[in-house]
């Protein structure tokens, strides 16, 4: 019995009230997304890499035998996104081969079994995948203020579980600066001058290129002139080095997009279907 190699992915997650927001395109993109992932690339289980869980010492890779919790990392906003809930279910066994994996590679790894998911984990599969059933999901940390480079090995080291029928997803933001954004809410249509020709290099490099060529367009973005207006700190973007990394030699495919403010939502899959 063979297992189908699985795709990655990264997306861009969104605030919180996507969650609830019907209307919006990037919310009508996941649930057809996740109708996808349900019926025609059946991953055994999910590995998820937020931009919400940074750690500074290990990566941490959480742990429960059970239905793992969410939190609700966000303030200010209405009642019901506190009220949300989501029935994802962890695996001990996955958990401890990340670690193994992970600490066999070099890196300091660890289990964790108090930290629940965040909302960059959450609200996309909760839009995706409202009821993941029995389907595994595990979180993995990013770490605070490492290189570009050593997300791309965590990626690297991630492959091997796609050939085991395990999808990893990383979830951030392809241009994320929130204080540009929040400054500019009254402006109807405003995106600013740096969102879409950021956009489009990060997404020409993980289209047109594969393998080590890739790896080395997206280390080089530490030199990109827009970097910092883009992303004014790198933890909505080293998702996408995570996927780059576990994406190897596999075609990268752009499946969604939309630019507001300082924002963008695009998705990018890696050795998906045409």
């Amino acid at each position: 019995m063979t297992t189908t190699k699985m795709p990655c992915y990264y997306i861009s997650h969104g605030g919180p009230t996507l969650v609830i927001d019907k209307e919006d395109e990037s919310y009508q993109w996941f649930q057809q997304w996740g109708k996808s992932i349900i019926k025609e690339i059946k991953p055994k289980a999910i590995v998820v890499l937020s931009a919400h869980w940074e750690t500074n010492d290990a990566i941490r890779v959480s742990n429960f035998p059970g239905k793992t919790p969410i939190i609700y990392d966000f303030y200010g906003f209405p009642k019901i996104l506190y009220e949300q809930t989501y029935d994802g279910k962890g695996s001990p066994e996955l958990a401890k081969k990340i670690v193994d994996l992970l600490n066999q590679a070099g890196f300091k790894s660890e289990l964790d079994d108090k930290r629940g998911f965040d909302h960059g984990c959450w609200i996309p599969l909760k839009l995706a995948i409202p009821e993941p059933g029995d389907l595994p999901i595990i979180q993995v940390s990013l770490t605070r203020k490492a290189s570009y480079k050593h997300h791309i090995k965590v990626g690297q080291v991630l492959a091997s579980l796609r050939n085991e029928g395990i999808m990893i997803i990383g979830s951030g933001s392809l241009v994320h600066n929130l204080k540009e954004t929040f400054a500019t809410l009254d402006k109807k249509d405003f995106v600013a001058p740096y969102v879409e020709p950021f956009e489009l290099d990060v997404e020409k490099f993980c289209t047109k290129f594969t393998g080590k060529e890739r790896d080395q367009k997206l280390i080089d973005l530490i030199n990109h002139p827009l970097l910092r207006q883009a992303h004014p700190t790198d933890d909505h973007l080293v998702p996408l080095h995570i996927a780059v990394g576990a994406a190897g030699d596999d075609q990268g495919t752009k499946l969604h997009t939309k630019c507001f403010a300082a924002l963008s939502m695009s998705a990018i899959g890696f050795g998906v279907a045409n």
